[in-house]
């Protein structure tokens, strides 16, 4: 059955179509009322939807009418059955429709009225059932059927919506528990980290603080050292000095204190002061003579001695006398001696250098 797309025409295509239907044109059988009240080109979609629309009695049968709408959807209806009071009762006549060719590429609608054995007991059981070949539809023929119906829709759906929310509810926990978990396992690891950079930092300054003691210790003990092997001669030498440095110029002060100076110099000069001296500086500064003397060997007998007196933090006019040398010449010697360290393949160079430093 082919019809037109013009809204204008539809009441004439209509009753074209009742009269065909009279003369059993097309593919529709032993049907009470068939008609296709609306065509429209539709390429859009394809669906195929029925719908009950009501149950009516005359004097010697019972009518149910129902509507059928298609979108590009061909579709067959083999059988119509109706469950009446628990009865299933079959049309007057026999029911059939297949449609094919009216839906391509169209929107159609059609009108159905089947007619059936009379009855008046109605219930919300009652059904009717179309057997189409895609399957089974069945539609509820009372009020409160479809109430039924509906009720039991939105109840499907609401128990779908509940299990979904269950589920997603169940992920989102799930996954909740995952990211506390990670975040709880990562803070861990960081914990357990910085506990041990904590712990190792902790030892290490503890290890510099004790170094630090130790070193001042043995400084502590250095001095004490020197103290004991020179005790208040090293003040007294110094003192001399430094009066011997300042009036130099003067012959009379030379002769006054000459010899108190001469005994102390030579006192502190001879071979076996300056081997004691050594002894000393070694102990309390890491074998740095017995190093210098293994890394430098070029140096000479007066830089080691020169050297052991500035480890032992004598002062340089002091120096100059134990020497004797001008002061001028004890910053030039100094100097030169630092350079001739520092160029050298010493590993411990810049140690050596440092402990110079007055």
């Amino acid at each position: 059955m082919k019809t037109t797309t013009s809204h204008s025409c539809r009441f004439h295509r209509f009753f074209v179509l009742l009269l065909l239907l009279i003369f059993k044109v097309g593919n529709a059988t032993n049907i009470s009322s068939y008609a296709v009240i609306d065509s429209i080109v539709d390429f859009s979609t394809d669906k195929l939807e029925i719908k009950f629309k009501g149950v009516s009695n005359s004097e010697d049968h019972t009518t149910l009418e129902l509507s059928i709408i298609s979108s590009n959807t061909p579709f067959t209806i083999y059988k119509i059955e109706w469950i009446n009071g628990g009865d299933v009762l079959e049309p007057s006549e026999p029911f059939s429709l297949t449609v094919k060719d009216e839906v391509e590429g169209k929107k159609a609608i059609w009108k159905i009225v089947v007619e059936f054995p009379y009855t008046s007991r109605f219930t919300a059981d009652d059904m009717l059932i179309l057997y189409t070949d895609r399957g089974s539809v069945r539609c509820r023929t009372s009020w409160a059927g479809e109430l039924i119906e509906t009720i039991n829709m939105l109840q499907y759906d609401y128990e779908k919506q509940l299990e979904t929310s269950t589920q997603n509810t169940r992920w989102a926990w799930t996954i909740l528990g995952l990211i506390l978990t990670m975040v709880v396992l990562i803070s861990l690891i960081v914990l357990v980290i910085v506990r041990r950079r904590f712990v190792q930092k902790c030892r290490e300054i503890e290890n510099l603080s004790f170094l630090i003691a130790e070193r001042t210790e043995l400084n502590f003990e250095l001095k004490q050292r020197v103290d004991a092997l020179y005790g208040s001669r090293l003040d007294t030498l110094n003192m001399l000095c430094n009066e011997f440095f300042e009036k130099s110029g003067s012959e009379k002060v030379k002769l006054t204190i000459y010899n108190d100076v001469e005994k102390h110099i030579l006192a502190l000069r001879d071979s076996k002061s300056i081997v004691e001296l050594e002894g000393i500086v070694n102990t309390y500064l890491d074998n740095i003579m017995t190093r210098v003397k293994e890394q430098i060997p070029e140096l000479t007998r007066n830089d080691l001695i020169f050297l052991t007196y500035l480890y032992v933090g004598f002062s340089p006019r002091a120096i100059c006398i134990f020497t004797d040398i001008k002061i001028k010449n004890f910053y030039n010697r100094r100097s030169r001696l630092k350079d001739r360290i520092l160029a050298s393949d010493a590993p411990d160079r810049e140690l050596f250098v440092s402990k110079m430093s007055l």
